[in-house]
């Protein structure tokens, strides 16, 4: 059997990996504090520009430091709310908020499940690939909630430098890994379908959950 490639929706990935860490308690917690920060920020504005307008300030230079006060004591808050957030989805979203530039790949032996690390662009046609032979699957298991897709075996974890002329960056390549080793990924490809057929094909244990 030809090796198939199953094309990624990228969107729906980004939306599933959503979904997955905002169900999270701590993500919850960190979001509010973000949202704390916002508030004490535009809070410090509103303060400021309402004692700028009061009738008593003597004169427009006033005016004018009292509004860039306000805004000046506004930057704070709002530089920690967004670093609190944006790390939170960072963090919190690994190893998925990662991933861009996906893709999967079955053929006659195994499949392959590659991506592009976001954070880490050490070249631009760099990728990270796990691969696994059908027969090295103990079992995947499928959570059907956040459709996702989890392996367990004996897989194979590649960095490529430039995958296009298979330059393979040994420094960061990991190698093999052990025979209850676990990789995951959302479902957001076209032809699912088939890639399931070819899993049964193969006697591959599929617990659904």
């Amino acid at each position: 059997m030809d090796e198939v490639y199953y094309e990624a929706d990228e969107t729906k990935f980004v939306a599933l990996t959503k979904a997955w860490y905002r169900k999270k308690r701590s993500w919850k917690l960190l979001n509010l504090l973000s949202w704390v920060f916002l508030l004490i920020g535009a809070g410090a504005i509103l303060f400021m520009t309402i004692m700028a307008f009061d009738p008593s300030v003597p004169s427009t230079a006033a005016f004018v430091l009292l509004l860039t006060a306000g805004l000046v004591l506004s930057c704070l808050p709002f530089c920690l709310a967004y670093v609190t957030k944006s790390q939170a989805i960072r963090h919190l979203g690994k190893p998925y908020t990662a991933m861009c530039h996906i893709f999967l790949c079955s053929g006659p032996v195994g499949f392959q499940f590659g991506y592009h690390d976001r954070y880490d662009c050490k070249w631009v046609g760099s990728m990270i690939v796990h691969q696994i032979a059908y027969e090295n699957i103990h079992h995947v298991e499928v959570d059907k909630a956040h459709s996702l897709f989890t392996v367990v075996g004996r897989t194979e974890r590649v960095e490529y430098m430039d995958m296009a002329e298979d330059r393979i960056a040994y420094r960061f390549t990991n190698g093999q890994f052990g025979d209850m080793a676990e990789f995951s990924f959302f479902l957001a490809f076209d032809g699912e379908a088939d890639f399931f057929a070819q899993l049964n094909a193969h006697r591959v244990d599929i617990r659904y959950r």
